[in-house]
């Protein structure tokens, strides 16, 4: 049995919707073209806290940008003020996902970027479609917004570990949804106390 909610506001959009089914809570973000901002991330945040009553959740940021953060189009104009607020922003969602009591799997549909990819290395596990990757960015001199970052793609992220499998994109979350399903039954609802004994 299916059923779901939405959550977050604009102009009659909703940029996060949550479903269940069969123990797994799927969360659906759709970012704006701009990158994840406040809405969404209040949204996502929203929709992470209802997923908890799930066995396990599925991330899953469409087909495209896995959680967006800056457009790189835009990432000359933005002023280190706003880089930072961005970096918080992602933090806070970083820790909401790893604060969740249950399993948390990235299905990601193309290409985690900076603060996107942040959020799948905070779920338990990820699933990357082939010709994905993952680009960990890092602020070299956050004071002059000098960024350093290299995109690992799909068949190295996978033989690295950074993601646990690599799949057509017709089988994402299918096989995400298995995987969550096998982390729940292998350690059901434990991450709030191993988070906790990493800070």
């Amino acid at each position: 049995m299916t059923h779901g909610s939405a959550f977050g506001h604009d102009d009659g959009l909703m940029p996060v919707t949550l479903e269940f089914l069969a123990g797994v809570a799927l969360v659906l973000v759709g970012c704006p073209p701009t990158g994840m901002g406040d809405p969404e991330a209040a949204a996502l945040r929203s929709a992470l806290d209802a997923a908890s009553d799930a066995d396990a959740v599925v991330l899953h940021g469409g087909d495209g940008a896995f959680l967006p953060g800056v457009e790189l189009t835009r990432l000359a104009r933005t002023t280190v003020a706003e880089l930072r607020a961005r970096a918080e922003l992602f933090r806070r969602l970083c820790e909401a996902v790893a604060l969740l009591p249950v399993p948390v799997v990235a299905a990601i549909g193309g290409h985690a970027f900076g603060g996107g990819c942040a959020v799948a290395l905070a779920c338990d596990a990820r699933v990357l479609v082939a010709g994905g990757s993952l680009v960990r960015v890092t602020a070299a001199d956050v004071d002059r917004a000098v960024l350093t970052g290299r995109r690992v793609g799909a068949a190295e992220a996978l033989r690295t570990g950074l993601v646990d499998q690599v799949v057509s994109p017709c089988a994402l979350l299918a096989s995400a949804r298995d995987l969550a399903l096998s982390h729940a039954a292998d350690k059901p609802r434990k991450r709030v106390q191993e988070y906790a004994r990493l800070r």
